[in-house]
Parts: structure tokens; C-alpha cells; sequence
């Protein structure tokens, strides 16, 4: 009698459709890989660390998006559009001394000598560190008295290279001067501010040489 087992194959047949069943797929549906994201760049006054944080024509400064335009957040006059000074942080028309003055000339002499015949100041806005120093005349209106103080800010890093806010020269009854030899090494572009009782009346900018 023939005899027929069938053990083997039913045991290889359950496992292979136990192994088909449990088969799992571990793909997942994705995105399209080339969609980008869309980051929303800041207007005037929004945050930013760099420039491209900010809406075409803004660039930032001092972590503010800045147009340049009166009002706008400056840390020196070269990041206000041209004709305005950085005031206080704040991209502003040229102060007037109008008010308390007739004229403020800003001039070069010799280094290391008070005016003279021998020593006349010449008005100018570039100077050398090594053999000039920076003249300050003022000729206050009548009846007008306070005090007078200059601050030279580096044009680059917005950062105060000198102040005679500690040594604020007396002005009243006739024309007066204070000048300022340039330290060894004090080069680039620069603000020369002119404060007269605290208060900012005129701004130049000026060039140092060595």
C-alpha cells in the first residue's frame, strides 16, 4: 500500500505564508524633496542678524533692519543714506548750532603748537595723525553761555576714539577754541560731534591719515 506524507510540506507551506503575512513595509510617504520653505524676511525695525533677514533695500544693523532713512537705527553715519548723521542710534538731519551760534569752523594746525601767526588754523575735514592736530572755533551769539565738548566717533565701529566730555571748555562773551592733537596709530573715517550744554549742534565727517 502506498503511503503518502504530507508532514514536511505542510510545515514548509504554513511557515512560508506565516513569513508572506508578517512582512511589513517601513516606507513612509514623504514630502516633495524640492518644495522649500518660505521664511518671512523683516521690514523696517524687525529683528535680524544679518542682512538677509530683512526685505530687499533693508540691511541690518545693529540687529535691526535698517533703510538708511531719517529714523532709522544707525550705529554710524555710513548707515544712513547720504546727507544724514547718526545721532544717538537714530539716522537723523544734520543738527543746527544755528540757535546758539554764528559759526563753528573745524580746522588743521601743527601738531604740538597753540595758534599763532606762525601757526595759522586752516579749515579742513582730512588730517594727518602724525604731523596735525584738530582745531575747534566757535563764535557764540550774544548773550549766549554753557559749555562746549567734542567726541570723534570711529565711522566703523560706531565706538567713541576720544572725548573731552571730562574736560568741557567754558563758551560766552567772544569767539573761542579748543583743539586736539590725533593719538599715534588713530586712522580711517571718523565723526567729529560737537556738543554744546549737552546737546549735539554740529557733526562733520573726517578723515585721518597716517
Amino acid at each position: 500500500m502506498k503511503k503518502y506524507i504530507f508532514i514536511g510540506v505542510a510545515s514548509f507551506v504554513v511557515l512560508l505564508l506565516a513569513g508572506c503575512g508578517t512582512q511589513t513595509s517601513t516606507k513612509t510617504q514623504t514630502g516633495n524633496p524640492t518644495q522649500e520653505k518660505k521664511v518671512a524676511l523683516n521690514a523696517e525695525g524687525g529683528t535680524c542678524t544679518a542682512d538677509a533677514n530683512c526685505q530687499t533695500g533693508l540691511k541690518c544693523v545693529s540687529n535691526k533692519c535698517s533703510s538708511g532713512k531719517v529714523s532709522s537705527v544707525c550705529a554710524t553715519y555710513k548707515d544712513c543714506n547720504t546727507g544724514l548723521y547718526c545721532v544717538k542710534s537714530v539716522c537723523s538731519n544734520p543738527p543746527s548750532y544755528s540757535k546758539y551760534f554764528t559759526k563753528i569752523t573745524i580746522a588743521k594746525m601743527k601738531a604740538g603748537m597753540p595758534p599763532s601767526l606762525k601757526n595759522i588754523p586752516v579749515p579742513a575735514t582730512e588730517f594727518n595723525a602724525t604731523t596735525d592736530a584738530i582745531e575747534i572755533d566757535v563764535d557764540p551769539k550774544a548773550g549766549v553761555t554753557g559749555e562746549i565738548y567734542y567726541e570723534l566717533i570711529n565711522s566703523t565701529t560706531g565706538e567713541i576714539t576720544m572725548s573731552s566730555a571730562g574736560n568741557k571748555m567754558k563758551v560766552g562773551n567772544g569767539s573761542t577754541g579748543t583743539g586736539f592733537g590725533v593719538p599715534m596709530g588713530t586712522v580711517g573715517d571718523f565723526e567729529l560731534n560737537i556738543y554744546f550744554n549737552n546737546e549735539i549742534v554740529h557733526t562733520v565727517a573726517v578723515k585721518i591719515s597716517q
